[in-house]
């Protein structure tokens, strides 16, 4: 439900871009991303993840600024920046020794310190990929190829990369989880 709920700031983007134009859907995205967030603070106790805080802030900022100037400009940075953060964040926590893939997910996999920093870097890499999309899609194709990327032609790439995760890291489930679902 909570990914579904992350979705719908992407599908009112597309709708409101293709019937009213790129200002209106970054309007749109504004709106659905905070009320969003206060669907998440609502069922999350009052808390939202340190990743909704980031995409909640940027939306904010980068769609708030392009109503502000009626520049799409903005609007067109601000995929290519969320994910540029998020790859940033994920590999300065390889660099000091904390990978964030550790704290998030040692409850779910069961990995080595290396096979932590190889999962984190994988990251890192789908990060810095999808950026580099954001921004040629964004500058380098016409307005209705980018609203088409924006809004779901990115989900292949996400897609292939979640399959080959769960290929290398089902044999990794930490031993509790699943003997916890055997006993029932």
């Amino acid at each position: 439900m909570k990914a579904l709920l992350d979705f719908i700031p992407l599908l009112a983007f597309f709708y409101v871009a293709k019937t009213q134009g790129v200002l209106a859907g970054a309007g749109a995205i504004l709106i659905a991303t905070v009320a969003v967030a206060a669907i998440h603070l609502m069922t999350q106790r009052g808390r939202l993840t340190k990743q909704q805080v980031v995409t909640l802030v940027l939306t904010v900022v980068f769609c708030g600024l392009t109503l502000l100037f009626h520049d799409e400009i903005y609007l067109k940075w601000k995929s290519t920046v969320i994910n540029g953060v998020f790859a940033a964040a994920l590999l300065i926590s390889v660099l000091v020794g904390k990978p964030l893939l550790e704290m998030a997910m040692k409850s779910v996999f069961s990995l080595t310190k290396s096979g932590w920093n190889k999962l984190t870097l994988a990251w890192v890499g789908y990060f810095v990929l999808m950026a580099g999309l954001q921004y040629y899609f964004a500058f380098y194709t016409s307005e209705q190829t980018w609203i088409n990327f924006k809004s779901y032609g990115w989900l292949p790439f996400m897609l292939v990369f979640m399959v080959g995760q769960f290929v290398i890291l089902k044999n990794h489930l930490n031993p509790e989880i699943t003997d916890d679902k055997t006993k029932k």
